[in-house]
């Protein structure tokens, strides 16, 4: 983590995506995080005329969470692949927070020394 990151902050990967879904995810978090950096994409325009794949990133804060609110359920056009990056607790936040607007399934954690990663497939919520 840089100097400006703390434990509180979860680094958000998001592949697989156009942009318009990426928009949607992203949307999402800055409404349940509404301090967060990003949304920015990695790619260079070479290896996208390549097909090399787009990775979204932001990260967010957790301390910012914004207290209950009514969101809606978000549709998307495809599968969203998302790794969550950061200490289990904040993780676990942004987790809970994708799952009250889309459906998520979790493909796995990985433990670290002092984070996580979680890797999640982020769909259309069930009631969108």
């Amino acid at each position: 983590m840089s100097g400006l990151e703390t434990a509180d902050h979860v680094s958000v990967h998001l592949t697989g995506c156009g942009q318009e879904d990426a928009s949607t995810v992203f949307g999402a978090l800055e409404a349940a995080f509404p301090e967060v950096s990003g949304p920015e994409e990695k790619a260079s325009a070479s290896a996208a005329a390549k097909g090399a794949a787009t990775v979204w990133c932001m990260v967010v804060d957790a301390r910012t969470r914004a207290t209950p609110r009514a969101v809606a359920p978000a549709r998307l056009a495809a599968p969203v692949t998302v790794d969550l990056f950061g200490a289990a607790d904040p993780v676990r936040q942004v987790k809970e927070e994708l799952g009250v607007v889309f459906g998520v399934e979790d493909h796995g954690t990985v433990p670290g020394e002092h984070e996580l990663e979680v890797r999640l497939q982020l769909g259309s919520h069930p009631d969108a």
